[in-house]
């Protein structure tokens, strides 16, 4: 029963009895006055007395019951006082302080704190105070701790019953530092309170903090999960870096864990192993392990795991109750121990295969160990090397080391502690040559022990021998790589790398240098005709006669399949053309091959620094433009680079890149000049396709001038296709009406001379829905002449699909009438210098033409003349029986639509019977 409750039933007790005294003492004594008393007067007399004696017996009795409590009540309170000095004293020599927490007049929490631990903190002792001072001294790491703490408080304050676990939070003292305080609540006590108070005691455990998070900071660092086996339930407690090492986590672990969960993570081998270690061991007790097994890792990899443990509780008969230890991730230092074995098993394995001999002396140079190698090479006896002496090696020496100081290393590297690297020693061999060993040594200094010497030795013999071919090898490589190959003349790289040096010589002289880049022209003719082995004899022949007129102090070079470059020095006074003057007497002789004379002919491009170039780069770029320039003019010429030179060739680069943008983006359109026939009253005969660029950029650039470009940037065959595109979308208009006109289209010879290109024109004929009867092709004369392999295989493409030719500009070229015959040529077109010749008083043009028409007439060819521009010229020629004429007499070329309307007209053609002649 609570003291309060008992306080309370003895008082009453007390006052029921005074209740029950008093009442039977009235009652007895007014009967007994009553029969004693006489009178009245007496009774009353005797009824003060009664009075005043009661008084004075209940006041006595009063009296030593009040004595008696208040003795006891004080004898309490020197005990409550004693307990609470004891108890505070406690606290003081523990550090701590008690406390108390209520809920304040504002609804907040209010805290109370008396001890040493409130003035070290620096907490007003026995005042109450906010929650939130002692708040604002808790460290931030445990606030949030500290006010789940205070929250329940709130909760007990509310009625609720809830337990309130002690809390370790760091608050900071008067000095700054943090300390560690656990705090404890009695809950009970809010319900002996009166006023509902909590009170409990806080004490400074920070020492014992520390020591616990140190204990936890070295098994964190030292990476040790630590485990304790309670034997007496097999249950297993692991820390979290136990379960890390396996790579799991402690929730991922069963719970509880058991020793049977332990033993299926083991490898099966070690559990074997470690049941058969560890059973004398409890047989004996000795309860102390150190073992090394195997654990499955969450990724399924083994890893290895060193154990030490021991009895940490043991029961009365010695018998271990409780073990505890820790693990320690070892897999690394087993890696390197397998690595350290497999290295040790390697130097044994290259020692026995080692291409090397290896030697090892003792301090005495005594030879210790010697693998097969070394027997090979030093053991000329065949009685073995180990157990000699190195001074029986000096008889191995060749003569040549006796004497010298360069024998066998031991006394230089075992005494003098010199380090060695490739001493040569020769050995004589049974036959009288000799061998060549390199020898390497070193001292060896064990910890405190004496000092060893280690050889390696080597039979370098073949290795000298094969430097030495190499060596070679590398000179004559390196003459491959800066000389021609078939000519033994230096090479592009060799030239240009002493073009440089030339350069900065000849600023130093004020002389001048000279380039010229030089090409033999129709080699790839000759080539063709004869084949590239003759072609290679004749590059050497004509590097001989090049090479012969190179003087000492100039450079001469082969830079491509038949190009030469030569550099010279001059002076001013000097004519720059000297050199190619005498580069060109060396083709003024026919070249003999095989018995035959060859003539050969070159173009020469010149350039001069420092006048035309700068830099060895654009000396070279400027000879190199010269001399294409002579390849255009028709070749066998030598032509100086000028500027002019260079900005026209710009304007051609120009235009090449224009032509691109206009091939791709097909910027062309088609002109038709009309074709009549002569001998029919002027019937229209057919239309020539001319071809004009829409190209912004060549604007005012006409075909006289954008299709040599084009002939030269290999763009011609693209255009010549495009042409028979628009001349089939020209005549698909014209069916389209009712209407059909026959289209010559020129071929140029660039483009035949093209892989398949033949090929490619019928595919687009054939896309272009054109047939024999709407086009025929016009090939120049000089294709016609000069035709290779793929020129030749272009044209019989077509002449085997059905498709007339015609030899364009006639009598302009080498003509051939071998060629005009196995073509199958239909048509000849006499070139227009000769028809606007025709009836001039000197009269050549007109024999010229006399002979063509009758040539024609006799091998049954159509003839055209073009350029007729007169009447006259039409009278002549149907005079003299020419089949058709094209000319601005009859019209100019225009573009397509213009033409229709102009010579077709919306009714129909204007000539009847519109054919191909």
């Amino acid at each position: 029963m609570p003291a309060r409750l008992v306080h309370h039933f003895t008082a009453f007790r007390v006052a029921a009895a005074y209740a029950l005294v008093g009442a039977l003492y009235i009652l007895t004594s007014d009967h007994m006055l009553a029969a004693i008393s006489g009178d009245y007067q007496q009774y009353q007399s005797y009824q003060t007395f009664k009075g005043w004696a009661f008084i004075a017996v209940t006041s006595f009795a009063l009296w030593a019951v009040l004595r008696g409590t208040l003795s006891q009540l004080e004898q309490s309170l020197d005990a409550v006082s004693l307990a609470e000095d004891r108890l505070r004293g406690a606290l003081d020599a523990a550090g701590g302080c008690d406390w108390e927490t209520a809920i304040g007049p504002d609804g907040d929490l209010t805290i109370r704190a008396s001890g040493f631990l409130a003035r070290t903190v620096g907490f007003p002792e026995g005042v109450v105070m906010p929650a939130s001072a002692l708040r604002a001294l808790i460290h931030p790491d445990d606030v949030e701790s500290y006010d789940a703490h205070m929250a329940l408080h709130r909760e007990v304050f509310a009625g609720k019953l809830v337990a309130i676990p002690p809390q370790t939070h760091r608050i900071r003292g008067q000095s700054g530092e943090y300390r560690w305080i656990k705090v404890v609540t009695d809950v009970e006590s809010s319900r002996r309170d009166p006023g509902g108070k909590l009170f409990g005691f806080a004490l400074d455990v920070h020492e014992q903090q520390e020591a616990i998070r140190g204990l936890a900071d070295v098994i964190a660092g030292g990476e040790v999960g630590t485990w304790r086996h309670d034997l007496r339930s097999n249950r297993l407690f692991v820390n979290d870096r136990w379960a890390a090492i396996l790579g799991r986590k402690l929730e991922d672990l069963p719970a509880p864990l058991m020793i049977d969960d332990w033993r299926a993570l083991v490898h099966p081998d070690d559990v074997v192993r470690l049941n058969t270690a560890q059973e004398p061991k409890f047989r004996s007790r000795d309860y102390f392990f150190t073992e090394e097994f195997r654990m499955r890792h969450a990724d399924g990899h083994w890893v290895w795991i060193l154990s030490r443990g021991r009895a940490v509780e043991v029961s009365e008969s010695g018998e271990a109750l409780v073990l505890s230890g820790v693990h320690v991730d070892i897999s690394r230092r087993k890696d390197l121990e397998a690595e350290l074995i497999a290295k040790s098993d390697f130097l044994q394995r290259l020692t026995e295969t080692s291409v090397s001999g290896i030697l090892a002396f003792d301090p005495s140079g005594v030879i210790v160990f010697a693998n097969m190698e070394a027997e090979q090479i030093l053991d000329v006896t065949g009685a073995g090397l180990v157990g000699r002496n190195h001074t029986a090696l000096g008889r191995l020496y060749g003569a040549r080391d006796r004497g010298t100081g360069t024998g066998f290393p031991f006394e230089r590297v075992g005494r003098g502690g010199e380090t060695l690297h490739d001493l040569r020693l020769t050995l004589p061999n049974a036959d009288g040559s000799e061998r060549v060993i390199s020898v390497n040594a070193a001292p060896m200094e064990s910890r405190g022990g004496p000092v060893q010497v280690v050889c390696s030795v080597s039979d370098i013999t073949q290795r000298l021998n094969d430097e030495r071919r190499l060596a070679q090898a590398a000179e004559e490589a390196s003459h491959a790589a800066t000389h021609d190959a078939l000519t033994g003349l230096p090479n592009r790289e060799s030239f240009r790398a002493q073009v440089a040096p030339a350069q900065a010589r000849a600023r130093g002289t004020g002389e001048l240098l000279q380039q010229v880049f030089l090409s033999i022209d129709q080699f790839q003719q000759i080539k063709d005709r004869f084949g590239p082995q003759l072609g290679d004899r004749v590059i050497c022949k004509v590097a001989e006669r090049l090479e012969a007129l190179r003087e000492p102090d100039q450079l001469l070079a082969r830079v491509g399949a038949e190009e030469f470059t030569f550099l010279r020095r001059c002076r001013i006074a000097e004519e720059p053309e000297r050199a190619t003057r005498a580069l060109a007497a060396a083709f003024a002789k026919p070249f003999e091959i095989d018995g035959q004379p060859l003539y050969l002919s070159a173009s020469m491009g010149l350039s001069l620094f420092p006048m035309d170039a700068q830099t060895p780069e654009e000396m070279w770029l400027n000879a190199d433009l010269a001399m294409y320039e002579a390849k255009a003019l028709g070749g066998n010429r030598a032509v100086p680079f000028t500027p002019k030179l260079r900005d026209r060739l710009a304007r051609e680069a120009m235009i090449g890149q224009s032509l691109q943008r206009a091939i791709r983006d097909g910027a062309f359109a088609l002109y038709l000049q009309p074709k009549v026939s002569l001998l029919e009253e002027g019937r229209l005969a057919g239309a020539e396709a001319l071809v004009r660029c829409t190209d912004p950029a060549l604007a005012g650039i006409g075909p006289d001038i954008f299709m040599p470009i084009a002939e030269r940037s290999g763009l011609v065959r693209d255009i010549d296709l495009l042409m028979i595109d628009l001349v089939g979308a020209f005549l698909a208009e014209l069916r389209g009406r009712g209407q059909h006109l026959g289209i010559s289209i020129n071929l140029s010879p660039e483009s035949l001379r093209r892989v398949r290109f033949g090929d490619a024109v019928l595919a687009h004929l054939s896309a272009a829905q054109l047939g024999p009867e709407d086009v025929l092709f016009e090939i120049t004369e000089g294709a016609v002449v000069d035709l290779n392999s793929d020129a030749r295989d272009s044209i019989e493409a077509l002449l085997v699909a059905g498709y007339e030719l015609s030899a364009d500009d006639f009598g302009t070229g080498y003509s051939s009438l071998s060629y005009l015959q196995k073509l199958q040529l239909k048509e000849l077109k006499i070139d227009r210098s000769f028809v606007s010749r025709i009836s001039l008083d000197d009269g050549a043009s007109d024999a010229i033409v006399r002979a063509t028409l009758a040539m024609a007439a006799a091998l049954g060819l159509r003839t055209v003349a073009e350029g007729i521009d007169t009447p006259a010229q039409v009278v002549w020629l149907r005079q003299h029986g020419c089949d058709l004429g094209q000319g601005y007499h009859f019209g100019k070329p225009l573009p397509a639509k213009e033409f229709i309307a102009t010579f077709l007209g919306p009714d129909g053609v204007r000539w009847s019977d519109v054919a191909l002649g």
